[in-house]
């Protein structure tokens, strides 16, 4: 489903839809893009269209989110992208070796021989 002008302060902006469901906002620029992005309290995943190369990172870099798609969506990847969301979209991360660390601790020790 394909909802367009959706107001950016409502429900179906706001929440984590999971689902074949499209919320479509526009915006002015780059700018308002970032804001309109990064005004929910979620941050699973982000996908940017743009043939512009400084666009793509300078974006990539700014959504607070957990994996950011350029020129392409889907969630997960390969087992060595570590997958997982920030925000209220959860902690951690799965797969690859960024996952490990979850389930390790790190320990040191220290002899003294002689």
């Amino acid at each position: 489903m394909l909802l367009r002008d959706v107001p950016g302060a409502s429900r179906i902006a706001q929440d984590e839809l999971f689902g074949p469901v499209l919320a479509a906002m526009s915006f002015g620029d780059e700018e308002h893009a970032i804001e309109l992005a990064n005004a929910t309290p979620f941050g699973l995943v982000a996908g940017i269209w743009t043939q512009d190369g400084g666009r793509q990172f300078r974006m990539a870099r700014r959504l607070r989110c957990g994996q950011v798609f350029i020129n392409n969506y889907g969630a997960g990847g390969g087992v060595e992208i570590p997958f997982g969301g920030v925000k209220s979209s959860g902690h951690g991360r799965e797969k690859g070796f960024e996952a490990l660390y979850g389930f390790t601790t790190l320990k040191s020790v220290a002899i003294r021989h002689g």
